[in-house]
């Protein structure tokens, strides 16, 4: 048994966490940091970063199914083990060069769970460490319904990693992890049933760009079950038997994708006065949970999103905040993509929150599958939505659904981050034909 001392606790090793040990290091504190799985965290070893290199097969696949018949002769066909070693390039080499980099910048590294004994001291396996401020990084999971024979579902982190894709794959929830595997699944072979619980699936997401999405997916193969509360699992010979009162489905594999759940179970976190709900932890305006512990990312209830660059903000502002600057954190508006095919991907006011105030807002309604951007690939649907503000012309809000619209997306927070309207794009001349060279048309 060891006692340590340090300036600063990181439990976490994920974007935020690795975000604020460095940062706290390179401002001269003595840091430790803390994982209890892999050196990486979630994003960049079961989440992000290895989904996205998946969703590339998709596009690649979807790409060539659009243009066949028009210059191209044969549709890309999907090979799951070769796509996994591909994925597996860019995830097996994180835990051990993540450690690496820490002992290499002097973070003192500790593997096992962290349990708090006071607000200033935590224990890991035999070692105690203390530390006057401490940031709690530990994320979350994939959420388990609670059902008879919920120990057949698989998670997110087992399809990130699955050796042989299932024939029939149910994904239960509606929300963007369900809908961007359905379509990675759907495009490498897959029968893909999405089932959810009510009529209403992406609900943060603009409610008549999500009836296109699903309509899309759907004219595609995949199959949609509203409505549908999943009450039992039963494994047979024949696969996985799937009960509902409306409905009985037979699959081979059954994946939980109805949300995550905060890793804060073994953190003994009533030891540091720290409350919590089923959310996740509770902190004040500038991500206190008690006098001298912050938590940030999707361990903590906050007004951002759980989204990885939302993680790596609240991390700098956690470390600003201990070094002394004492402020509230303010949220930029906060860019989400769901990364489907086609791409859905929203910021800021909705349309339907415009149009309740009419005399402040402006929605304008843009069909775009007829511009040249997208007719030259094929694409059937390209549709967007922008709000702006009355008088000042201002973007305060966009939607799009499109193959591109987690660029389109980007170009709006730009432009909104800036000041700028649609109008001031007149006098800024753009390479075309591209997708920045449409932006002055959306108006």
């Amino acid at each position: 048994m060891m006692d340590y001392r340090f300036d600063a606790i990181v439990i976490g090793s994920g974007v935020s966490g690795t975000s604020a040990a460095y940062a706290l290091n390179e401002a001269g504190k003595k840091v430790a940091i803390i994982e209890e799985r892999e050196w990486g965290g979630t994003c960049v070893l079961r989440g992000c970063d290895p989904k996205k290199v998946l969703a590339g097969a998709m596009e690649a696949h979807n790409f060539s199914e659009r243009l066949r018949g028009k210059g191209i002769k044969q549709v890309a066909e999907i090979d799951w083990k070769d796509l996994q070693d591909f994925k597996r390039s860019f995830v097996e080499p994180v835990p051990e060069s993540r450690l690496e980099g820490f002992q290499e910048a002097k973070i003192e590294t500790f593997k096992g769970s962290a349990a708090f004994l006071d607000a200033h001291t935590v224990q890991v396996g035999a070692d105690t460490l203390a530390a006057e401020d401490i940031i709690i990084a530990t994320g979350a999971r994939p959420s388990i319904p609670d059902i008879e024979g919920n120990e057949i579902f698989l998670t997110s982190d087992d399809f990130l990693d699955l050796e042989t894709l299932p024939k029939r794959i149910a994904f239960v929830g509606g929300g963007y992890i369900a809908f961007e595997f359905a379509a990675i699944a759907h495009a490498a072979g897959s029968e893909v049933h999405l089932i959810h619980h009510n009529s209403r699936p992406l609900k943060g997401f603009d409610e008549d760009h999500v009836a296109m999405l699903v309509s899309s997916l759907k004219s595609d193969g995949v199959h949609f079950h509203f409505d549908t509360d999943v009450e039992r699992l039963t494994r047979k010979e024949s696969g996985i038997l799937l009960s509902a009162e409306n409905l009985t489905l037979e699959v081979d594999a059954v994946f939980a994708t109805a949300g995550r759940k905060p890793n804060i179970e073994r953190l003994n976190l009533e030891k540091a006065g720290i409350k919590t709900n089923r959310h996740g932890i509770i902190v004040n305006q500038s991500l206190e949970a008690s006098p001298h512990v912050l938590a940030v990312g999707d361990v903590a209830i906050t007004p951002g999103l759980p989204l990885t660059p939302v993680d790596s903000f609240e991390a700098d502002f956690a470390v600003s905040y201990i070094l002394g600057k004492k402020q509230e954190i303010h949220y930029p508006a906060i860019p989400s993509v769901v990364f489907s095919s086609p791409k859905l991907a929203e910021i800021g006011l909705t349309a339907r929150e415009a149009m309740q105030e009419k005399d402040r807002y402006h929605v304008n309604e843009i069909d775009m599958k007829n511009w040249y951007t997208y007719r030259r690939t094929n694409e059937y649907l390209s549709h967007a939505k922008i709000i702006t503000e009355k008088g000042t012309e201002k973007i305060v809000g966009a939607s799009f659904i499109n193959e591109e619209a987690d660029v389109m997306i980007n170009y709006v927070v730009l432009l909104m981050k800036a000041g700028l309207t649609l109008a001031d794009l007149d006098s800024v001349i753009f390479a075309y034909p591209s997708q920045a060279s449409d932006l002055p048309s959306l108006r």
